[in-house]
């Protein structure tokens, strides 16, 4: 994947919930991602927006024990990050909103990424690798994790 030497990295919501679901296609590979993570061989980063998006399915389902579960999990994992948006990551937000025509979400999420000077973003979502090439964010598919 090319990840290595301590880098920094910003996780798309999807990998979350990717990882968390067990989804067949991806889990295994993303299984690498957060055990590198948890052993301090890089530092990740997550918008509050996608600690907001993961919370979502429990709350609609009234799963309390899986959504406290995702809240634990994600506020106390080592060497992961939660951003909460704040005036720069805004800002940043809104040219990248004026620039590129992204949805809102998409936009604060890489705009964390932008504040925090990330040298990778793993996501699904290709349509977002542009914006982050522009950007100077090296985008890694989560199909290509471990490649």
């Amino acid at each position: 994947m090319g990840i290595n030497n301590r880098e920094t990295i910003l996780l798309d919501t999807n990998c979350f919930i990717y990882y968390f679901e067990d989804n067949p296609n991806y889990a295994d590979k993303l299984e690498k991602i957060f055990i590198e993570i948890q052993d301090g061989k890089n530092e990740a980063f997550m918008s509050i927006i996608s600690f907001m998006e993961i919370l979502v399915k429990p709350k609609k389902y009234n799963n309390v024990f899986l959504e406290n579960r995702y809240k634990l999990i994600l506020s106390n994992y080592p060497n992961l990050s939660i951003i909460d948006v704040d005036y720069k990551i805004a800002d940043i937000a809104s040219r990248l909103r004026a620039n590129y025509n992204i949805k809102t979400p998409d936009a604060i999420i890489l705009a964390t990424g932008i504040s925090m000077n990330v040298d990778y973003f793993i996501t699904n979502d290709i349509k977002l690798k542009s914006v982050c090439s522009q950007e100077n964010i090296e985008t890694i598919a989560i199909e290509n994790v471990g490649d």
